[in-house]
């Protein structure tokens, strides 16, 4: 990861940059706009007339999202891998765009029966797929034309798309349910934001379009060194980074899923606030979350991003279940507002270390594979499955604090193994991308082969 800091380098990172942040807030716009929906989605697509078990059927959807996302990255990554990451980051973001406005359109279980939450299950799977190479695969492009004395800044830029395209969504959502009364939301109101994911992923596609591949690609391009089965070469040569990989995101997305998916759905559903009250709050605090990632990445350049992650995971463990217990105890617009804020600060934090992180694992000729494969084997659990255990778990004990308690656990297992474990002590180095001398090894083999 040898990008010079010379003015041509400068203004690829700029362009990596923007195009890395444009693809990703596709992508998390629609994630988002769905996990906020839910509540208005579900009985369009699960009627009965019991709006819990309503409510369990859609963020079941939503996790079906996040299922196959590994298998994307996988298929993306090798594409990246062995044709560039141009390639691979402009077929993503119109497979995102394709699938999401197809959502808007689809009909509900009105018009088609049983045949339209089959579709709904249909289309999460393809967006998952695609999503699947996206944001690791636009992480990677950035750190690999990013300053060395910058990295952590630019990897704060990746984050930063996904928190504005949530951000973006709840705007949205908002705005639309003040206009429109509850049975117009119910019918038509919910498939304007999928459908404005058009206009979105063209202008994302325009950007990318004008890129060229990263010099870390261009090099292995010109030395004819692009690994022939970048999958298989990753789990031989670092099953170990991997799981590191997977392990952080699961713990970061985690901690995000029960503060925007989950928070959602619990102050509509279980505390009673306003659709189009809650939607924007969640929108506008994600201003917080960007103000935390752009602290984080500036700082991590400087004191390590280990110490940078340590610090946003014990702001979400102190913050936990005091949240909980104010949101539940004094349910007002103020205190729930100043609370999510917070939470989404800590989370903010956790980003830019996170996504600076996996790039620095994996050498070149598996990076896109190795980093993507582990990140979404991670988001499976944390951002996918979380919010509707989240919701079980509430549900079962009968106490809205019960998922604080996730969090809890989550965090604490984060910081347990970063203060205790000598594992993560090399993601702050720069050698060889900071990759450990037994990888370069190994990856030299694979390559002689």
């Amino acid at each position: 990861m040898a990008s010079s800091a010379s003015e041509p380098a400068t203004r690829l990172s700029r362009r990596a940059g923007a195009a890395g942040l444009c693809g990703t807030l596709v992508e998390y716009f629609e994630f988002a706009t769905y996990g906020l929906l839910t509540v208005v989605i579900a009985p369009q697509f699960f009627p009965g007339g019991n709006e819990a078990a309503a409510i369990l059927s859609g963020l079941a959807v939503f996790a079906t999202g996040y299922l196959v996302r590994p298998l994307g990255g996988i298929f993306f990554g090798r594409i990246g891998d062995r044709r560039g990451r141009k390639t691979a980051l402009v077929a993503t973001v119109v497979g995102m765009g394709a699938a999401s406005v197809l959502l808007g359109l689809l009909p509900t279980y009105d018009h088609i029966g049983v045949l339209a939450p089959v579709l709904l299950v249909v289309l999460r799977l393809v967006q998952g797929f695609f999503a699947g190479g996206e944001m690791i695969g636009a992480a990677t492009y950035v750190a690999e034309t990013a300053p060395r004395n910058r990295r952590g800044f630019y990897a704060a830029l990746t984050p930063i798309g996904a928190t504005s395209g949530i951000g973006l969504a709840g705007v949205c959502s908002g705005v639309i349910a003040l206009v429109t009364t509850a049975g117009q939301m119910a019918a038509w109101g919910w498939r304007i934001p999928f459908l404005l994911c058009l206009p979105l992923a063209l202008v994302a596609l325009w950007v990318r379009g004008g890129l060229e591949d990263s010099p870390d690609f261009q090099e292995l391009a010109k030395k004819a060194d692009i690994s022939r089965t970048p999958f298989r070469e990753a789990l031989r040569t670092a099953p170990m980074n991997i799981f590191r990989v997977a392990a952080i995101a699961l713990m970061v997305n985690a901690i995000g899923a029960v503060g925007t998916t989950y928070m959602v759905v619990h102050l509509i559903a279980d505390i009673g606030m306003e659709q189009s009250q809650v939607f924007l709050l969640s929108g506008f605090t994600c201003v917080f979350s960007v103000v935390g990632m752009l602290v984080s990445g500036s700082l991590s350049d400087r004191v390590g991003k280990p110490r940078m992650l340590a610090v946003g995971l014990t702001l979400s463990f102190v913050l936990a279940v005091p949240a909980f217990w104010l949101i539940g105890t004094a349910p007002g617009a103020l205190v729930v507002g100043l609370l999510v804020a917070m939470w989404q600060f800590s989370v903010g934090v956790q980003n830019p270390p996170m996504m600076g992180t996996f790039a620095e694992l994996f050498p070149p000729r598996i990076r896109y594979t190795a980093a993507a494969f582990g990140f979404n084997i991670g988001v499976i659990f944390g951002a996918g499955l979380t919010p509707y255990a989240a919701e079980w778990l509430a549900k079962i004990t009968d106490s809205s604090y019960a998922p604080s308690f996730l969090v809890l656990f989550v965090a604490g297992a984060g910081l347990a193994v970063l203060f205790s474990s000598g594992a993560l002590r090399p993601l702050g180095t720069a050698r060889a991308g900071g990759v450990s001398r037994t990888t370069e090894r190994a990856v030299e083999a694979a390559a002689n082969d």
